[in-house]
């Protein structure tokens, strides 16, 4: 894709990993639920973001549109699919989506089905864990900061774990954050790492920057460090609010890091060292 078939990317659009590629490793696509694959290409090229992750949403278990995409965009996208747990046989459909493409290297896994004993929950963890898939983990700020989730952070150890949206910290919940800070104690196991995405969720303000958010940023990177965080923009929801162009920026400029090697990390080198976007998918 060239800028002559786009338009050329802003010339305010910060520059924000000058050495190191971008990898945004929290988006959407889809033809029946928010926006085909086009919409987002457009907002990589005029961002200068170089490869996404395509999270398959909730209730979607047919992953062969991100396939496709994935395949229609080489180099570009890393996918991590959707199985339904209320089925018995969730473990052979995540083997089977492997299987298809060597884009599917993840899975999205949902906690409330986990510890609700859904049919092919149970099975379904097992199975990522045995693949050495990186689980995505959708999950409150409850089931996050719970004994259950600590037990079986110990009992799947072979995959990594990316917890979504910086945890999911709670803006009503009182300083100090002590069920934040509870889920933040998972950093001390090393599969685990946290994406750093979803800040329109939990702030208060109504315009972007989300300075208020910070705080849960801070500690989170206390907690995890620079090298086991990793950007997301939440595309398309984040379009509803402060747009994509908006997010990069926050992470770019705002988010308080120590060195622009710490930044590096945060917006690219982190995510290149779980996903790969060499494969042919």
């Amino acid at each position: 894709m060239t800028a002559s078939q786009t338009g050329p990317a802003p010339s305010d659009v910060p520059n924000p990993a000058p050495t190191g590629r971008i990898v945004d490793t929290h988006v959407h696509a889809g033809l029946t639920k928010y926006e085909p694959i086009e919409s987002l290409v457009d907002q990589m090229f005029r961002h200068r973001v170089d490869h996404a992750v395509l999270v398959q949403h909730a209730g979607v278990f047919d992953n062969s549109y991100l396939i496709e995409c994935a395949m229609r965009y080489p180099g570009r996208f890393a996918v991590a699919c959707h199985v339904d747990t209320q089925r018995s046989d969730a473990a052979e459909q995540l083997s089977a989506w492997v299987e298809r493409s060597p884009a599917v290297q993840g899975v999205r896994l949902y906690l409330a089905q986990l510890f609700g004993g859904a049919p092919g929950a149970e099975a379904a963890w097992k199975r990522a864990d045995e693949l050495g898939l990186i689980i995505t983990v959708g999950g409150t700020l409850r089931e996050l900061s719970s004994p259950d989730m600590e037990t079986n952070v110990k009992r799947f150890t072979r995959a990594r774990l990316h917890l979504e949206h910086l945890a999911h910290p709670d803006p009503k919940e009182a300083a100090p954050f002590e069920t934040y800070r509870a889920a933040l104690a998972l950093a001390k196991y090393e599969h685990v790492s946290l994406k750093v995405s979803g800040f329109y969720s939990i702030t208060q303000l109504p315009f972007s920057p989300y300075t208020d958010t910070i705080r849960f940023f801070e500690l989170a990177r206390d907690a995890f460090g620079a090298k086991r965080m990793m950007w997301g923009s939440d595309f398309p929801p984040v379009s509803y609010r402060e747009g994509y162009h908006n997010t990069v920026r926050f992470a770019a400029q705002h988010l308080p890091l120590a060195s622009a090697e710490d930044r590096a990390y945060l917006l690219g080198r982190t995510a290149l060292s779980h996903w790969r976007f060499d494969l042919p998918a």
